[in-house]
Order: C-alpha cells, then sequence, then structure tokens
C-alpha cells in the first residue's frame, strides 16, 4: 500500500522538517512584497511626473494669456492696468481716470478670445464723466455721440473697435490682400461703429507674420490695410476718416515659432485717432 503524500509537517519530518520548507518560502515570500513596493514606486513617480507637466502647462498657458492681455491693454492706453492670470481668469487691478475707463478696459480683455472671464476691480479717480454711458459699452455702438468729453468716448470706441476685431478677425486669402467671405459680417460692424459716430477717425494697421521676405511683408501688410479702408467705404464710412498704414512683420503680438503665433500676428487693428 502506497504512503499518502504529506504536506507541511509530519511526524517522520519533525520540527527541523517544517522549519526548513518555511525558510525556503521566505525569498518567495521578499520577492512578492518587493514587487508590490516597486510596483507603488513606479506609480507615485508616474503622478508625481504627470502632476510636474500638468503644472508646467498651466504656467505657460498663463503667461501666454498675461502677455496677450497686457499687450491689449497697452495699445489702447491702458499700460498701467495689473493683470493676473488664473487659469482663463483675469483679474484686472490699479486705478484709471473715469468709471467710463474702467468699463473700456475690461470691454478689451473680455474680446480677447483665450480668456474666459474677467474680474474687473478696476476703480476711477472721479466722477464718471460720460453719465449712463459707462454702464454698457454696446451703447457706443448704437448711438450717435456729439460733443463734450470727446476723449472719453474715443477710449470706449476704441474698445468697441477692439472688441469687435478680436471676436472676429478680418481674414485674407493666403499670400493675397483679398478679404475672406467670413470677414464680411466684421466689417459690416466696424463700418456701423464709424457711421453711427461721424467724429470717429481711425488708423487701419496691417500686420504679417515673419515668413517670406521682410520688404515683401510689408507691402503685403499695406495692400492689406488699403482693401480694409476700401470695403469700409463701400460699406459708406467716408474716406477722408481713414488711414491705412502697413507694419509688416515688425509689430508681432505672438511669437512667429508656431502655427498658432503666426496666425495671431497675421492680423488688422484699428486704432482711434485721438
Amino acid at each position: 500500500m502506497n504512503a499518502r503524500p504529506t504536506l507541511g509537517y509530519s511526524p517522520r519530518m519533525g520540527s527541523q522538517g517544517y522549519s526548513a520548507r518555511r525558510g525556503a518560502d521566505l525569498p518567495r515570500l521578499w520577492i512578492i512584497v518587493g514587487g508590490v513596493v516597486f510596483a507603488l514606486l513606479l506609480l507615485l513617480f508616474i503622478i508625481g511626473s504627470t502632476s510636474s507637466t500638468d503644472e508646467a502647462q498651466a504656467d505657460e498657458d498663463r503667461t501666454e494669456i498675461t502677455e496677450i492681455v497686457a499687450s491689449s491693454l497697452t495699445r489702447v492706453g491702458y499700460g498701467d492696468v495689473g493683470v493676473r492670470v488664473e487659469g482663463r481668469k483675469v483679474t484686472l487691478s490699479g486705478e484709471v481716470p473715469t468709471r467710463a475707463d474702467v468699463v473700456a478696459a475690461g470691454a478689451v480683455v473680455n474680446s480677447i478670445s483665450q480668456v474666459a472671464t474677467v474680474d474687473n476691480r478696476l476703480t476711477f479717480a472721479g466722477q464718471p464723466e460720460l453719465g449712463d454711458l459707462g454702464e454698457n459699452i454696446d451703447a457706443v455702438q448704437t448711438s450717435p455721440i456729439t460733443g463734450g468729453a470727446v476723449s472719453k468716448v474715443e477710449l470706449q470706441l476704441q474698445a468697441s473697435l477692439s472688441g469687435v476685431a478680436a471676436r472676429d478677425p478680418i481674414r485674407f486669402e493666403t499670400g493675397s490682400n483679398l478679404l475672406t467671405a467670413d470677414s464680411a459680417p466684421t466689417i459690416a460692424q466696424i463700418a456701423q461703429v464709424m457711421v453711427n459716430n461721424p467724429q470717429l477717425r481711425v488708423e487701419i494697421g496691417g500686420h504679417t507674420d515673419s515668413d517670406g521676405e521682410e520688404e515683401a511683408n510689408l507691402v503685403l501688410s499695406q495692400s492689406r490695410a488699403d482693401a480694409v479702408v476700401s470695403a469700409l467705404v463701400a460699406a459708406g464710412v467716408e474716406s477722408d476718416r481713414m488711414i491705412a498704414v502697413g507694419y509688416g512683420e515688425a509689430d508681432p503680438v505672438d511669437s512667429n515659432e508656431t502655427r498658432e503665433g503666426k496666425a495671431r500676428n497675421r492680423r488688422i487693428e484699428f486704432l482711434v485717432l485721438l
């Protein structure tokens, strides 16, 4: 009769045999424990690396939005306004001359596509000079304004024009001064603002990216600015109220190293002439 095999301790093996078997299992146990510890450390490393990458990208996005906002504010005369960016939220701080300037600065920033919300904490030094006009920037586009406080009105008009141009930028066919079909609504809005405010005079600036020869870009930017003037004249704006200026690649608002940056540098800007 065959003997039944036994596991673990048996009277024949005695305590020494059991201890020997247990000792043989210890290396395997340590291998399992080591594997678990290694997996946990690897997981923590991956989580830490991902977190660092996300933070780096957030810092890069914050820097980019800050530069765009600061540049836009400087172009319309609000270079001293404080800018703080958290995600896609922009907080404005500081003091401006009037309540109208508070509204105008906020409207400029709100028109920037990269900005989701604006926390406007600007204060103003004195009483508002434009009455209820400061309450709603859209009123500038629908109500002709004549006489009194012209410089303050022009600041609001600047914000309005910049907002229209930023929301739906004027585009051209590649390498030419032919306006694309989807630029027509923006031309119509700009024309309406100017028709409603007959005292308004505007510089129309053409800008390009850095692709191609510098001299060719200067010529192209001038011809595109001229084309916008022609389109606005066709929409009912007097030609002597507009000046077309080509800046070529000399005044970029973003890096020319990326496709997105180049797209932002190819632009038409409207500058109210004070």
